[in-house]
């Protein structure tokens, strides 16, 4: 035999033995294992017309996953064989010769390359997919179920149902599609390890400025006019008394028709600037605000009286008031229960002849639950009981069943006892009856250097068309010019000093 033989016979038997190790053998059957997986499930995700977040999760994540596991399994292998040739003295080298001459060679090349392409090409769909399934609505609300099943359940009944997670969440251009995976890690490793916060903490404070995600669609610029709001109330009394009230709201913006700014969104307007400092993460103890006039340039800061600010400071966190301060649940909105009942009392699928319902709405809705179940079984069997027994055969059952049902739904959409979340732990900021919300500023202590304070006057955000003890319009006062405020029940004039909060507090929920 030459020597150019035995050289070639002993690379072939040492280029063979590299591969003949443990490790190598569970890499390679890694590697095959998750290409079938991939492939089968690929091919059932091609093939369902409708989405599964966790076959989404395990087909373009978690096989993949695998199939890296396997490479690199084998390559160690590889570096432990030649380490080990190494030590004992051997010469390790790679028969990587090119044989164009030779057509069993070329035939193998060939397969080679075309295998190659293929798998480069399933890499690259299957990476594609997997952005899509990380960025997809279902796979956030349903991967992660008990964590964001607050947010997915009132997600799907919000006006943006129709608008991804990742839209709002993440918004356009590669920085901040980085930054939020890189954040999901250390939510993951939270969800792995049961160490996540209940109630999830707000506000987020990764979300990307609203004039990049929320004025996508929303241009305060284009808005003016106003909207007319109606709404009816009902008491606490056996006969469940109405009140409804309808509001001309000053939407305002940038008005085409005058130029001249206005109404609500004037704050929001581009040649305006609003910048506030809170003493809480939430955001609802505002002591210093600053005001830059976009037409004259001046500028008003208003402070409580014993606030020390130093807008200048490293330590204080000056914000810049946008969408997010005022609409703070656009797609997440836990309603109170006193809303709730009011609309479906308004709806009729609860009776206004049931005595005291929404007392015991109420009542029932607010008890503390651990969990859903239990929640639903107690509400349900608390409001027949109460009719049982107060109202025995004085009432429709059938009615009494209904509501029931419907105070059932209600808790179901709104409140979440395993993620000790409901509208208490999610302020809405955009009112001022449950929540301080337009209050934080405009019924506050802040003034100026001078002594004025922030506008608290009704009409500047809305003006007031209708009110009175009906739940018809055509029975109550009604003026386009304006009414002066009527509160349902006579309080005098303590409406005017007091916020709507101090008796409308959040932990009764109306």
């Amino acid at each position: 035999m030459s020597d150019r033989e035995s050289e070639t016979k002993a690379e072939a038997v040492e280029g063979r033995s590299l591969y003949r190790h443990p490790l190598a053998a569970v890499g390679g059957a890694l590697v095959v294992a998750g290409i079938l997986g991939f492939a089968i499930l690929a091919f059932v995700d091609l093939s369902s017309p409708a989405g599964n977040p966790y076959r989404g999760l395990v087909t373009f994540i978690g096989f993949p996953s695998v199939v890296l596991l396997g490479l690199i399994l084998f390559l160690l292998a590889i570096r432990i064989q030649v380490v080990r040739a190494r030590r004992r003295g051997e010469h390790v080298r790679f028969n990587l010769r090119f044989e164009p001459s030779n057509p069993r060679y070329m035939r193998s090349l060939a397969l080679f390359g075309i295998l190659t392409a293929m798998l480069l090409g399933t890499v690259a769909w299957g990476g594609y997919k997997g952005y899509e399934v990380t960025d997809s609505a279902t796979f956030c609300g349903e991967a992660c179920h008990t964590v964001m099943n607050p947010q997915w359940v009132t997600y799907q009944q919000s006006p943006h149902a129709r608008v991804a997670c990742a839209e709002c969440h993440i918004g356009p251009g590669a920085s901040f599609f980085v930054r939020a995976k890189i954040d999901g890690i250390r939510q993951v490793v939270a969800v792995l390890t049961n160490s996540y916060d209940r109630p999830v903490p707000t506000p987020v404070t990764s979300l990307r400025p609203a004039q990049q995600t929320c004025e996508g669609c929303h241009w305060p610029d284009q808005f003016y006019g106003e909207k007319l709001v109606t709404k009816t109330y009902y008491r606490t009394n056996e006969a469940n008394s109405p009140w409804t009230i309808s509001l001309l709201m000053k939407v305002g913006g940038g008005n085409p028709r005058t130029g001249k700014q206005e109404g609500i969104h004037w704050h929001m307007l581009g040649e305006n600037k609003i910048e506030y400092v809170t003493t809480d993460k939430k955001r609802q103890q505002m002591i210093w605000v600053r005001f830059t006039d976009g037409e004259t340039g001046k500028v008003t800061v208003f402070k409580r009286p014993d606030a020390v600010v130093d807008p200048d400071s490293p330590d204080v966190e000056v914000r810049i008031l946008d969408c997010m301060d005022c609409h703070n649940r656009p797609s997440h909105d836990f309603l109170p229960p006193a809303t709730a009942i009011n609309l479906e009392m308004t709806k009729g699928t609860i009776s206004k002849d049931l005595p005291f319902v929404r007392w015991q709405g109420l009542t029932l809705l607010n008890a503390p639950y651990d969990t859903k179940p239990e929640a639903d079984e107690a509400i349900r069997s608390g409001l027949l009981a109460y009719y049982a027994k107060q109202y025995p055969g004085k009432v429709d059952q059938g009615q009494v069943e209904k509501a029931a049902d419907t105070l059932v739904r209600i808790y179901d959409a709104n409140f979440f006892p395993e993620m000790k979340t409901d509208y208490r732990a999610r302020e809405d900021n955009l009112s001022h009856f449950v929540n301080d919300g337009c209050f934080r500023c405009h019924f506050s202590d802040l003034e100026s250097d001078d002594g004025t304070r922030i506008s608290s006057s009704c009409n500047s955000c809305h003006t007031i068309a209708a009110q009175g003890p009906s739940d018809n319009l055509a029975d109550i006062e009604n003026s386009v010019a304006g009414l002066a405020f009527q509160h349902p029940v006579d309080i005098g004039d303590a409406w005017k000093q007091i916020k709507c909060t101090q008796c409308h507090t959040p932990a009764q929920g109306y």
